[in-house]
């Protein structure tokens, strides 16, 4: 065949269609170029196959024409370029997307993830192995494994500026890990059970972490020392920073949701709720008690 899809290292693909040669790899997303004159209706149909199709072209080149192109959009660069492949191939009559749809990748684990969390193009993935997976979130391609937790992972939160993650684990213990190197900046201990929540202030000065031995622990990310310990009557099971206010931040325990400040005092009464969240402009709190959902002010002085 006059043009062919090769496999180079893991998670890595270079495809040669005519006299255009366009490499894959995790975050080198738009497509790499390795030689120029290429419209953008190629580029984008090249980018949907890559990313709908990567896991079977990368074990197997052939299957750009037995698993790919017979189900790209007939309105596609990409079809009208291999009609005569695809003519030679099984004709698939229903199924095939009347458009593209978002780029995307599902990645499979081999057990379920503990947690999940979201900065800018990367998503970090707890799991009960103790190691956290960081993936690229366009390609889904593995970018690192952060390993240090003796058990399981149940949060992980990346800082405002996405520099650093905070995870809590069944180890008792809450690491402070530095995202571009993979290692461990601090590690916290104090906890007498579980870490059920973590969170980082807006000014990344502080960490909170909430455990099923019924404390909330305010860290100083500097020291690495317990700045205060909140104590509650049921496990914690959630903690957050307000996204505005350093110095501010809420908590679940026993389906009560509160809110404190740094000093460990509390901040007005506490409400019904077994999920709470802060809204984006941190000056509102949207609290899940059963089947209702209530949105409360939560500025300071405000409740």
């Amino acid at each position: 065949m006059k043009n062919f899809w090769t496999p180079l290292l893991k998670d890595t693909a270079v495809v040669c269609i005519g006299e255009l040669y366009l490499e894959y790899a995790p975050g080198k997303l738009p497509l790499t170029f390795l030689q120029a004159g290429v419209s953008c209706k190629w580029i984008n149909d090249c980018q949907h196959l890559l990313l709908e199709h990567f896991d079977a072209i990368s074990k197997s080149p052939s299957q750009i024409y037995h698993s790919a192109l017979p189900f790209t959009l007939s309105s596609s660069w990409l079809c009208e370029c291999y009609s005569t492949e695809l003519s030679q191939e099984v004709k698939v009559v229903k199924g095939v997307p009347a458009e593209w749809g978002a780029c995307s990748r599902t990645v499979s684990f081999d057990r379920d993830p503990l947690a999940l969390s979201y900065w800018n193009n990367t998503i970090a993935v707890s799991s009960w192995s103790g190691d956290i997976i960081i993936l690229n979130a366009t390609t889904g391609s593995h970018v690192a494994v952060l390993s240090g937790h003796t058990d399981w992972v149940r949060s992980v939160t990346f800082s405002p500026d996405g520099t650093s993650l905070v995870s809590g684990s069944d180890d008792k213990t809450v690491k402070l890990w530095d995202v571009q190197t993979g290692g461990v900046i601090k590690t916290f201990k104090g906890h007498t059970n579980w870490v059920h929540s973590t969170s980082i202030s807006l000014d990344s000065t502080m960490i909170a972490s909430g455990s099923r031995d019924r404390t909330i622990c305010l860290w100083n990310i500097q020291t690495g020392e317990c700045h205060h310990t909140i104590t509650q009557w049921d496990w914690v099971t959630y903690v957050s920073f307000s996204p505005i206010d350093p110095q501010h931040l809420i908590s679940i325990s026993g389906n009560k949701v509160y809110q404190w400040n740094t000093d460990g005092h509390q901040i007005g009464p506490a409400h019904d709720g077994s999920y709470a969240v802060f809204s984006p402009d941190g000056t509102q709190l949207a609290l899940c008690n059963g089947a209702a959902v209530t949105v409360r002010a939560a500025i300071l002085g405000q409740l």
